[in-house]
């Protein structure tokens, strides 16, 4: 399932998966910019008044209706975040031509009606409706306070902001309160055009039209201008010389240790399968280190799992426990990976982790939307290896491998959210 790809105009790509394995066709449309603070909460708010309404569609209702009419095609607008960019992403489902009774190109449709969304949004005098702005300001001022209800994923975020203070990649992608209030219309028209006349423009298809189908299309439906964009580049942290712990306090029953880690191996210097295949063994699987060791044998935390950012170079570990047990689980996980240094990795471990990452390797490629996925990640470092690519260079890699991986992680910030009077 390999990917082809067809540059349609100077900072313009069409990146095509051409297979019969869906019914679907699945396509989008990403613009990546540098990820700031300035301009995050100017695009993660434009993604949401976008889909309001059109020129020809003014209305959410009309929208809607005329989705409805091209077989339930799925639209949608939101913003992603890939190691230090901004990902403005416009998304686009629909059944393949092939399906429709009525003969009707589903997709031909599709991309139409999007090319309505992104280059023809409903204005009023000149500017966003300012009633579409202000309710979604609303949502969104709601949905970034909101966060805060998943306490795991916010003392992931809390971490990932300490310990990449003053980088680009501690920056929330969704947009922050103060920011998202000081937006109007017209200020938010000059962050949608500067979007569109600067950001790098990446195209995705999975489904079963060809390269040379896909690009006479977006000849015809996606005519963006050339431009000298390149890829913003995500800096790797320099490996900390000590950690550091911060605590915070909230009115929570089970308390959530977030452990952030440095490490070299990353996408961009082709070294990632090495780090993929350790963190399979250390937290990322059901028979890894952690959750066999921490949560069952020691009953020390009621989940413990390990997440790797192949294009910053981190890696995440994730428990909830009680308070009594922060340092014992602390020192569990450290005593873990200390372990894996010495080389104590037996053979039956080591396939296990193999199976479990081939089988992971493999079930994205039963979804288009993961399979794009994949490739989104990877584009901007110049690697287009496959998810098949990535199973044969995981087989490559050898127990020493792994050490050597264990060896260079290095501990940077402890972030410890426990039960307290602080709301």
């Amino acid at each position: 399932m390999n990917l082809c790809r067809t540059q349609l105009k100077q900072g313009v790509a069409l990146n095509t998966v051409t297979t019969d394995r869906f019914k679907t066709a699945f396509f989008t449309v990403n613009l990546f910019v540098p990820l700031r603070k300035e301009t995050a909460s100017a695009y993660s708010l434009l993604t949401d008044v976008l889909m309001r309404g059109t020129e020809s569609y003014p209305t959410m209702q009309a929208l809607n209706q005329k989705q409805d009419m091209l077989y339930s095609l799925g639209l949608g607008a939101f913003v992603q975040k890939k190691g230090e960019a901004q990902v403005v992403t416009f998304e686009l489902t629909a059944i393949d031509d092939s399906f429709a009774f009525d003969g009707m190109a589903i997709l031909a449709e599709g991309m139409k009606l999007m090319q309505e969304l992104i280059f023809r949004p409903y204005l009023e005098n000149g500017l966003f409706k300012a009633d579409y702005v202000e309710q979604e300001k609303k949502n969104l001022i709601d949905d970034i306070r909101g966060r805060i209800n998943n306490k795991t994923a916010y003392a992931r975020s809390r971490c990932v902001e300490i310990m990449c203070q003053g980088e680009p990649y501690a920056v929330d992608h969704g947009g922050n309160v103060e920011d998202v209030e000081v937006l109007t219309p017209a200020s938010l028209l000059e962050a949608y055009r500067t979007l569109l006349a600067s950001a790098r423009v990446e195209i995705f298809y999975v489904g079963r039209k060809s390269a040379e189908e896909l690009t006479a299309l977006c000849g015809t439906y996606l005519n963006f201008d050339p431009r000298d964009a390149a890829f913003p580049v995500t800096v790797p942290g320099a490996l900390p010389e000590s950690s550091r712990t911060v605590t915070e306090q909230m009115r929570i029953s089970q308390c959530k240790l977030t452990m952030g880690f440095r490490t070299e191996y990353v996408l961009q210097n082709g070294n990632f399968p090495s780090m993929a295949l350790f963190n399979e063994i250390f937290g990322g699987a059901p028979t890894s280190r952690l959750f066999m060791n921490v949560r069952e044998k020691q009953s020390l935390c009621y989940y413990c799992s390990s997440f790797p950012d192949g294009l910053k170079g981190l890696l995440m570990v994730v428990s909830g426990i009680e308070q009594k047990n922060k340092e014992k689980t602390l020192n569990a996980i450290l005593e873990q990976l200390e372990d894996l240094k010495q080389g104590n990795i037996s053979d039956e471990e080591l396939e296990n982790a193999r199976r479990s990452l081939r089988n992971g390797y493999r079930e994205i490629t039963d979804s288009p939307a993961a399979i794009a996925s994949w490739y989104l990640g990877r584009i901007s470092t110049g690697r287009y290896d496959s998810p098949e690519d990535a199973i044969a260079a995981m087989e490559r890699i050898t127990k020493e491998d792994v050490v050597t991986v264990a060896g260079s992680v290095r501990l940077d910030t402890v972030y410890f959210l426990e039960g307290g009077e602080q709301a």
